[in-house]
């Protein structure tokens, strides 16, 4: 555990310079004073959610919104819940930012993870494709090649952390840190109103694979400057002590690859460079050749091999259709999937719906940074359907093969300390976490009134009067991608295909001569995962009776088309409910003839 330290007499804190304003002001307290400057924070993904992560940074001179200028940290996507029926993915809700496009001065990105880079490619049109984004050269070419693949060009600025951006009233300083992916950064932003400290995710690994540490030194100069708010990843503040570094299981991942006699498939997450590098160098050096399955895969290899992230001619590469040519002893496949995504290719192989099938004999590595927040049942079945498949399947932390890419207590506690934030602002974690955090942060010796928790929608707003407001909020609402669509499926589309997905439909077609009010035929009827017609006749032809009776109590001459359709759905629907239990969608189509 942390020592208790007593935040009045703890030497982290004994020169802390910040703004007067906020030397001695209390924490979410309800007033708003406009003729003073403020910095108003907002998340569009909302507080407390993991994915979705994009922060809007708005400067208001003297209380004057309409000559607010705005930068924003991130942009990325979301991943759609078990119940979300044929959604692609989720996105940050923008309406904010509809009126104030113009005070736009630019996206910064973090690094290139898509929850933090995989918007920009729908959010970009929408905002203007003349914002200018500023990005590390990993997570730059990752959006390039997205972008790429739609004709977009944006004016994207490669950065290395040499020198901060100075754009309108701020200052973004980049702060090298190390994760679960290279070419990543916090930024110390600058304002008028002080500095803030935006820690995105992060971990202090001291032995990282890529040989680059996290700049401790920076972060110190930073906080000796003073730092009004410190914006931090969460997300490993419920585990003790010091995240493990990635160099830890380095030599239990080359041992599964190896030591295997049959073929090795590795699966993770496509951004995860570090472990395709480590997985095609273990494989080389016991002859294997490699083999990319999956598109996101296959482009990100791409993108590493231009940046030298990653060694591999085209000599030791085989497409899928010649693995036929090599002993399985020979080959090491690399496999997008490994959340159980029911389209991607590992999930096809599992399912015999792709070129390369899944045998006996084969090993299947599943080896993540860090699993995505609703994909754990999928990846529990999908593991569980290999094993059944006679393959022998490598996972998780009990085979040494999973380190986290966020940090855990003690570097929470290294970063508190040497930003040196007047409030905290934990980010990046579900509300567990954030109380995790806060929990660690008293044992520190911050005090309740220094800890910021605002609700999924508020904003957090900090007034040059000296004092910090959460009371406003914006409207926030889930932005579905659906194939080419945008924002085009709501609540109402998903309840309908959750309810086609447990009761099915029912449909009933009439064709009615709309002159006599009469039906012309026997209604027609068809049943989609509600019952099997051939195996409940009886059902169905008294199902028939009853919409021939109930047609003629509610027909008139000419018949009323709408008024007949309304009547009928209402029946057959407490008809259905009665004798089997179950609410299938109900559609009858009535044709006028």
């Amino acid at each position: 555990m942390i020592k208790n330290i007593n935040q009045k007499t703890h030497p982290v804190f004994a020169n802390t310079v910040v703004p007067q304003q906020f030397a001695k002001s209390p924490n979410q307290v309800r007033q708003f004073n406009r003729s003073y400057d403020s910095v108003r924070i907002a998340s569009l993904g909302g507080f407390g959610d993991v994915t979705q992560n994009m922060f809007v940074y708005e400067y208001i001179p003297n209380g004057d919104f309409s000559k607010s200028q705005i930068i924003i940290v991130d942009c990325g996507v979301g991943f759609p819940e078990e119940d979300a029926f044929g959604v692609d993915l989720q996105i940050p809700d923008t309406r904010y930012l509809e009126d104030k496009k113009d005070r736009i001065l630019g996206i910064f990105i973090t690094h290139g993870h898509e929850d933090h880079i995989g918007a920009v490619r729908f959010i970009l049109p929408i905002l203007g494709l003349n914002i200018p984004v500023y990005a590390p050269s990993l997570a730059a070419a990752f959006i390039e090649a997205r972008l790429a693949e739609s004709n977009t060009r944006a004016n994207i600025t490669v950065y290395d952390g040499s020198k901060p951006f100075v754009k309108g009233p701020f200052v973004v300083d980049p702060i090298r840190v190390t994760h679960s992916i290279p070419d990543t950064f916090h930024f110390a932003i600058g304002t008028p109103m002080g500095t803030f400290y935006h820690g995105s995710d992060f971990k202090f690994d001291v032995f990282p694979l890529d040989g680059k540490a996290s700049d401790l030194s920076h972060i110190a100069r930073i906080g000796e400057k003073g730092v009004v708010a410190l914006m931090s990843d969460s997300l490993g503040s419920d585990h003790e002590g010091y995240s493990p570094s990635e160099s830890s299981i380095a030599e239990n991942f080359k041992h599964e690859i190896v030591s295997s006699k049959g073929r090795v498939f590795v699966t993770s997450i496509s951004s995860n460079i570090i472990r395709w590098s480590q997985a095609i160098e273990y494989a080389k050096s016991v002859g294997r050749k490699i083999v990319i399955v999956g598109l996101s895969v296959d482009r990100a290899i791409n993108v590493a091999k231009s940046l030298k992230y990653i060694t591999l001619k085209d000599t030791d590469i085989i497409t899928p259709e010649r693995v036929g040519n090599f002993p399985d002893s020979q080959l090491l496949f690399l496999v997008a999937g490994f959340a159980g995504q029911p389209d991607s290719a590992l999930a096809r192989m599992v399912m015999g719906k792709h070129k390369i099938k899944i045998k006996s004999g084969d090993k299947v590595i599943f080896s993540s940074p860090d699993y995505i927040p609703g994909t754990t049942s999928n990846i529990n079945n999908m593991i569980d359907n290999l094993s059944k498949m006679g393959a022998e399947v490598a996972y998780g932390e009990k085979e040494e093969l999973h380190v986290s890419g966020h940090g855990y207590q003690k570097e929470h506690a290294i970063l508190i300390d040497l930003v040196r934030p007047k409030f905290l602002l934990p980010i990046g974690g579900n509300y567990r976490h954030i109380k995790s955090y806060q929990k660690m942060a008293k044992v520190m010796g911050f005090n309740d009134d220094q800890l910021i928790t605002p609700d999924y929608d508020s904003t957090v707003t900090f007034n040059g009067n000296g004092t910090v407001d959460t009371n406003f909020h914006i409207p926030l609402r889930k932005v579905l991608i659906d194939g080419l669509g945008i924002g085009d499926v709501g609540a109402t589309v998903l309840r309908d295909r959750k309810l086609l997905a447990e009761d099915g439909m029912f449909s009933v077609v009439l064709m009615v001569d709309t002159a006599t009010g009469t039906l012309a035929k026997d209604p027609v009827i068809l049943s989609r995962g509600f019952v099997f017609m051939k195996e409940n006749t009886d059902l169905m032809n008294y199902l028939k009776v009853e919409i021939s009776k109930k047609f003629k109590e509610t027909t008139s001459k000419p018949a009323n088309i709408d008024y007949i359709r309304e009547q009928i759905q209402g029946y057959i629907e407490q008809i259905i409910l009665d004798k089997t239990g179950r609410q299938p969608m109900v559609l009858p189509l009535v044709i006028e003839v």
